[in-house]
């Protein structure tokens, strides 16, 4: 029998590996239960992806190929195809994405609800990690400027953004250092980061709601009593970890081409590569994908928290700087 080294062993034992497995399980039987079907989109794709918060892999290939951030946009062309309700258990890729809660390749489950309200989506979404959890969840549902305004103390929207640094200071974390650079949203993420997530962890399981437009560019909008534009996003947060990414869809092929070109021009001010549009998703919101909420949930992050572990390498045989 060899014996195990670091220089070759996992960092998930096997005894975690068999737990993991029979929580997959738990999950591919939680969709089955609901008749939605299971699919299966390529790992390598056309076009890269607008996101500005995102760097993906190029494959050096004729033509360039890109590793899938999400399997979004071919799972809403079944979707426009006529699949109906459908889900995916599959690996996303994002680069120079390192940590305890973080690695560059990584599982997720995304589905997708036809006709089904985001609220109800949220519902589903607390069912299946209740499920996972071994107890009800129990998450509260909080919007995201009230989040600002209750854990960080600040209004977001606020006229001096230097209101942002003082909020740094009052919460006793370092101000940036080139804080006199920083947008209005690059204080968003910050204070986010390292404010409001961190206090989320003290009021137990929490969905926030209703993001600005400004980040949520495949979600749909609303305008609320007051006049504001809101996307119609939800994050669930639990114990300082955030679990899924959900929207209301957006149909608009129009809207989605000037927010994806909105998005490059962000790419291009700061530099970074300039990814086709992928035209066939476009196509697909021409052709009248159906109206549905849909949400990406981290596998491996759900599986850590299940089996009371620290970090998601010990669910992951190989984490990127093993493998």
């Amino acid at each position: 029998m060899f014996s195990i080294t670091s220089k070759f062993a996992p960092t998930c034992t096997r005894e975690t590996w068999v737990e993991r497995q029979a929580l997959l399980a738990k999950v591919r039987s939680f969709f089955l239960g609901r008749n939605i079907l299971e699919v299966e989109s390529p790992t390598l794709s056309n076009a890269g992806g607008t996101d500005p918060q995102l760097d993906y892999f190029e494959v050096d290939s004729r033509p360039r190929q890109y590793m899938t951030t999400s399997p979004e946009f071919h799972m809403k062309r079944l979707l426009a195809a006529g699949f109906g309700d459908i889900y995916q258990i599959t690996k996303s890729f994002r680069k120079d994405e390192f940590g305890s809660h973080h690695n560059n390749e990584f599982s997720m489950v995304e589905w997708y609800r036809v006709g089904m309200p985001q609220e109800q989506l949220m519902d589903e979404v607390e069912n299946l990690v209740s499920t996972i959890l071994g107890h009800p969840l129990n998450a509260k549902r909080t919007r995201w400027i009230d989040a600002f305004k209750n854990y960080a103390g600040v209004d977001p929207f606020c006229r001096d953004l230097t209101n942002f640094s003082d909020t740094c200071e009052y919460h006793g974390i370092p101000v940036p250092e080139r804080c006199g650079m920083m947008s209005r949203e690059d204080w968003w993420d910050y204070l986010m980061v390292f404010v409001v997530e961190p206090a989320l962890a003290s009021h137990g399981p929490e969905f926030i709601t209703d993001y600005p437009p400004s980040q949520a560019a495949l979600a749909q909008t609303y305008v609320d009593k007051d006049g504001l534009t809101w996307a119609k996003r939800f994050e669930l947060f639990v114990n300082k970890v955030e679990l899924c990414n959900g929207y209301t869809e957006l149909t608009d092929a129009a809207e989605q081409r000037r927010r994806f070109e909105a998005d490059l021009e962000i790419r291009r001010k700061a530099g970074k590569p300039l990814p086709p549009l992928d035209e066939r998703f476009l196509a697909a919101l021409e052709s009248g994908m159906p109206e549905c909420s849909g949400v990406a949930l981290g596998l491996d992050r759900l599986f850590m928290l299940a089996l009371g572990k620290a970090e998601i390498a010990d669910v992951i045989l190989f984490p990127s700087p093993v493998a």
